[in-house]
Order: C-alpha cells, then sequence, then structure tokens
C-alpha cells in the first residue's frame, strides 16, 4: 500500500545527486517521509563515464542516477521526487504545534514544507575566458586525472594554468599516464615561494613549461583519441591527448545559503558550507544539513555518497530526539495530571 504523502515532510533533500540520492535512501530504509527536489542539473553534465566508485567503475553516470532512483521509487513508498528549482527557502514555524521547520518556494511557485532541510546541491565550475574551453569540457579538458586520466594513457598531456603549488601533484599522477607533459600557464607564473616550490618539484618531474598566450583550444573530434589543439598569440600550435585543467568552483545554491544564513569556510580555502558537526553533517543553522560537493574540497562521487547518509542520518537523528523530548514532556506532564487528582475517600 502506498503512503499518503504528507503535506509536511520530515525532510525537503535539496539535490538529486549522489549525495541526495543516499540521504533520501536514508529516509526510506527508516520509513522517515522526503521529498527530494531535481533540477536535472549536474556538475559532470557531458561526463560519459564516471569511475573511482567500486562496482560503477566506467558507468554512465546517468544511468547510475536513474538507477538509484528507480531502486528508491520501487522498493519505498516514503520518498517522493520533483523536477524543480528551488528558489527561496527559510526557516519557519509549521504544523499545528508550530514546529521549527523550514519552507521552500520552487521554480514552479508553490511551496513545501518540512522539519529537516538537507542541502546537496553541489557546485558548478566557473570556465575560464579561453576562446574553446567550453567546446572541450569534458571531452579532452579533465579536472581529475584519477576520473578520466587512465583511458588517454599514452598521449602528450597538457597542465593548464599553474597558480597553485599543489598543481606539481598533478604532474605527478600525470607522469604515470605519459612522459610528455607541458605546463601551459598562458602568462607568467606567480613569484610567490609556494608556487614557485611546486613548479621546481614539476620540472623535476620532468614537466616542461610553455608560458605563450593561449588564443584558441580546438576541439579535433569526440572521441578520446583526437585531442586538442592550443593555438597560441605567436608561434605553432601544440596538439595534446588531453589538457589537465581545475577550474574555480561555486556553490550552486549559494542564493539559499545566504537566505538561511549559512557560515562557509573562507573562498580561499574553497568557500564551501561550513559543517558544524562532521559526524551528521550539520551546518551553522540548526536542522539544515548538507552533503556532497558543496560541503567538501574533495568532489568526488564515492565521497558524496557517504557524506549524503551522514546528512540522512543526522537529520533523522536529529527528529527523533525532539520526539523523544516531546514524548517524556507530554510522559512528565500526565504523571504530574494523575499526582494532582485528589484522592476520594
Amino acid at each position: 500500500m502506498t503512503a499518503l504523502r504528507p503535506h509536511i515532510f520530515d525532510a525537503l533533500i535539496i539535490g538529486a545527486g549522489p549525495a541526495g540520492l543516499n540521504a533520501a535512501l536514508v529516509f526510506a530504509r527508516t520509513r522517515g517521509t522526503a521529498l527530494v527536489f531535481d533540477s536535472q542539473e549536474y556538475r559532470n553534465e557531458g561526463i560519459k563515464h564516471m569511475h573511482t566508485v567500486a562496482s560503477r567503475d566506467h558507468q554512465d553516470p546517468y544511468s547510475f542516477r536513474r538507477t538509484a532512483r528507480e531502486q528508491i521509487e520501487s522498493r519505498y513508498d516514503t520518498v517522493w521526487f520533483q523536477h524543480v528549482n528551488i528558489t527561496h527557502a527559510a526557516k519557519k514555524q509549521i504544523g499545528e504545534d508550530n514546529y521549527e521547520g523550514f519552507e521552500v518556494r520552487d521554480s514552479d511557485n508553490k511551496t513545501h514544507f518540512g522539519k529537516k532541510l538537507i542541502l546537496a546541491t553541489g557546485s558548478k565550475d566557473i570556465m575560464p575566458e579561453i576562446h574553446g574551453y567550453k567546446e572541450n569540457w569534458p571531452e579532452h579538458i579533465y579536472q581529475c586525472l584519477a576520473c578520466d586520466g587512465f583511458e588517454q594513457r599514452g598521449t602528450p598531456i597538457g597542465i593548464l594554468e599553474f597558480k597553485h603549488p599543489s598543481q606539481s601533484h598533478l604532474v605527478q599522477v600525470a607522469k604515470s599516464f605519459d612522459d610528455r607533459i607541458t605546463i601551459f600557464s598562458n602568462g607568467t607564473i606567480p613569484d610567490d615561494p609556494p608556487v614557485q616550490q611546486g613548479l621546481k618539484v614539476s620540472k623535476a618531474f620532468g614537466a616542461k613549461v610553455d608560458s605563450r598566450i593561449i588564443t584558441r583550444l580546438i576541439n579535433n573530434g569526440p572521441s578520446h583519441e583526437d585531442g586538442v589543439t592550443i593555438e597560441f598569440e605567436t608561434g605553432e600550435p601544440v596538439t595534446l591527448g588531453f589538457i589537465v585543467h581545475r577550474p574555480d568552483t561555486v556553490n550552486r545554491s549559494q542564493h539559499l545559503i545566504d537566505q538561511l544564513g549559512i557560515e562557509t569556510v573562507d573562498a580561499a580555502m574553497g568557500g564551501h558550507i561550513k559543517i558544524t558537526n562532521p559526524m551528521f553533517n550539520e551546518t551553522s543553522v540548526r536542522g539544515v544539513f548538507a552533503a556532497g560537493d558543496t560541503m567538501v574540497i574533495m568532489k568526488q562521487v564515492a565521497i558524496a555518497m557517504a557524506e549524503g547518509l551522514k546528512a540522512g542520518a543526522g537529520a533523522g537523528m536529529q527528529i527523533a530526539q525532539e520526539k523523544a523530548e516531546s514524548v517524556v514532556k507530554a510522559y512528565e506532564a500526565k504523571a504530574e495530571e494523575v499526582r494532582n487528582v485528589p484522592m476520594v475517600s
């Protein structure tokens, strides 16, 4: 028998990627009610295969999400999905008992109510202003070598820009795929000592440096074998198997984060949501939990799934604790009532 869709859900889950789906699964398994909002906008849009996910290696991420949702909808009856964007979120007293919950409004101007709110909204990449960059993303530009580099092993590799010392790690990983590694800095590399030290490490591993200004990136075709060609202001173009670049990322739901007054870490550290209780992913606003790319530096499917489980468990446990407090309070009040009833002689 299908459960009736409630007016007030235990949890409103914004986002239906790996984090949101796993959070939803927690509620499904514990018979909690949840409404999942799916904007159908994903950071890995255009990616044909996902990796570093045990038992799902090299699987289509669209198939992964579809299977996860189908399993929830076919097996469980307390979780619902809706294809909308959430435009507004606020704390609000809801229900007859004035529960301190949440109200969200969607792109169809409909309102929804929940006791807890889980932000599994992910992040989005900010593409640099280089002509042809978007046309090569994500076919020939990868932000994660462990995710995409293996299939392109044996081809020349380009590292785009060198603004952070951690990019020397990219060079080290890239070397396991091919020795022909070039840093295309697109101008002068910063003089900051940590960056220069990272550059020294990269050169020690055999990376070359090309500091010419890039004018265009040419997508030579859709397959891995086609590669990408870089054109410069001066000199001859260079053709590579692929380019490694980590563009800046921002929270996809920054408007909701601002509306709710949720704390985030410093922009230099990623700008993601600050977690006050790492065990259960609660944010600085009581009742709001976060999961996935919007609350971690390391943005990976397997990690997002784990963080979704933690957020779902945290929200569920908080509801249970509040219910226990309410039940105990009612029990004590009833016991006091009984004590105050006059004895009949």
